[in-house]
């Protein structure tokens, strides 16, 4: 670091890290334009996952905030305010039980019963009057691996795509059918929706989801003629017509759309094949809640908005707090695994029993062959993140916007885009022009990331007082805020 730091061009080499954000794993891409002069431009890793790089992290977190925020609250990315006075619901979508583990609730974790002797039939015990904190390592273990249906746990992650693809449609036609109940026609309300998968400390995913019910015809963002939104979703056969919506009312209120939710999780079923030729039925837990957003547009006429509830900031943070976490955490990286690799990780004893579950599947059952491939993320194929497509904006819009504001800020400060290497002779480069069409130029990866720990060190250091100096700031600014004009609506956004 003191070497990397002291060095001739140390300067020249930190303006380009500033110029891509202090990213961990920046790439470098080199071409030649329609003149021949060399070119060099570094761009950001984009990682989701704080583990890997937490300047991307941090900026696809905040992203996110922007992307569900704006698609429950609109007034900004070009979606309308109006989407604020529909009726939305925050829905957790878990997993079924397959097996006693350690948790953190606050109280005792499995207090014992008089009534047994408060063992399993593998003679371990199913009692704990320990209260364990998030952090204690043994959260999410079980009480018996023996007694664990690692089975139904790794089928049941392997199909959460294909549950979540059937809630849609199930909900859709909930609607539907509640509509024509009412004498209306199916296809005056359109259902929109994000989702955020998160791993839970037993190492399964389950699904919180924003979902909003819009009128048939809802205005389009600006741009997103062509963009799906981080993943399409052509599950629920939505209408894609993108006109109007002004003043309507939702004919279904939030409080029925919570209840069309719980009924439309709890009867999915998915029949699958297990390695002993049995058909088990997959479905979604029993705990599934649905909760409406609160807000003053989602107050009845001559009623209050509810207090100490659910508010469209509140909840885009608590989506954008999830999708930077990873498999870190359980000592898997984001690299492919091989089943020669399982005995050798420094896993706890239930990972290592879930890939080998994974292993024993892609060997012995064939329609399941290729979750084999799939090890590194524990038998989860899916993304992490997906909206319909009329949600909101979309990542790839944001993303536009900052490229071209970095553009305008390069053109007035070339300097960020000048090439310097620490050692040997300096190539002829030339500085990329603000306006320069993508198209005229060959582009050819170059490297990733940075040349010595010490130069990662550095720019990683700096990338997390970043971080800290700017929640700082949004904290100092809401307490002046609320200091001056009280509390604000809707709570704060983590």
């Amino acid at each position: 670091m003191v070497r990397r730091a002291s060095s001739p061009g140390f300067e020249t080499w930190w303006r380009r890290v500033e110029s891509v954000g202090c990213c961990a794993h920046p790439i470098r891409l080199v071409g030649a334009g329609s003149i021949g002069h060399r070119q060099v431009v570094w761009t950001r890793c984009n990682n989701r996952r704080a583990t890997v790089c937490p300047s991307c992290s941090d900026l696809y977190a905040r992203d996110t905030w922007q992307l569900v925020h704006a698609g429950a609250a609109g007034g900004h990315h070009n979606v309308p305010n109006e989407v604020a006075a529909r009726p939305q619901v925050f829905a957790t979508l878990t997993a079924p039980g397959y097996g006693a583990v350690y948790n953190v609730s606050g109280a005792r974790c499995h207090p014992s019963s008089k009534r047994s002797d408060g063992r399993c039939v593998h003679g371990k015990p199913l009692h704990c009057n320990a209260t364990h904190s998030i952090a204690d390592p043994i959260v999410g273990q079980p009480l018996c691996g023996q007694c664990y249906d690692y089975m139904g746990h790794v089928l049941f992650t392997w199909h959460l795509p294909e549950l979540w693809r059937r809630f849609t449609i199930a909900l859709r036609r909930a609607v539907a059918a509640q509509l024509r109940a009412r004498g209306m026609d199916r296809g005056s309300v359109r259902v929109s929706f994000v989702k955020v998968v998160e791993l839970q400390a037993r190492a399964i995913p389950h699904i919180h989801t924003l979902i909003r019910l819009d009128p048939p015809t809802v205005p389009m963002a600006e741009g997103d003629q062509n963009h799906f939104g981080p993943a399409a979703t052509r599950g629920g056969g939505e209408s894609r017509s993108g006109a109007g919506g002004s003043g309507w009312v939702s004919p279904i209120t939030a409080g029925e759309l919570a209840a069309l939710i719980q009924g439309a999780a709890r009867q999915i079923r998915v029949e699958v094949l297990d390695v002993g030729g049995d058909v088990p039925e997959l479905r979604f837990g029993t705990q599934i809640d649905a909760q409406p957003l609160s807000g003053e547009a989602m107050a009845e006429p001559g009623e209050t908005a509810p207090t100490g509830r659910l508010s469209p900031r509140r909840v885009a943070a608590y989506l954008a707090k999830y999708v930077t976490k990873s498999l870190q955490d359980f000592g898997i990286t984001a690299r492919r695994l091989s089943t020669e690799a399982i005995a050798t990780l420094h896993v706890t004893e239930h990972v290592r029993a879930i890939l080998t579950t994974i292993a024993e599947l892609a060997e012995r059952v064939e329609p399941m062959a290729g979750i084999g491939r799939w090890l590194h993320t524990l038998g989860y194929r899916g993304h992490i993140t997906t909206k319909s497509r009329y949600y909101s904006t979309t990542m790839g819009a944001l993303r536009a916007a900052r490229a071209t504001w970095t553009r305008r800020q390069n053109a007035k400060h070339p300097e960020y885009q000048r090439d310097t290497r620490p050692n040997g002779p300096k190539p002829p480069v030339t500085d990329v022009p603000a306006d320069l069409d993508a198209d005229d130029v060959l582009w050819m990866f170059d490297h990733a990331g940075h040349t010595s720990a010490g130069e990662r060190t550095l720019v990683y250091s700096a990338a997390l007082q970043r971080i800290h100096t700017r929640r700082i700031g949004l904290v100092e600014a809401r307490r002046q805020a609320r200091d001056q004009h009280g509390d604000p609506p809707g709570g704060h956004d983590g």
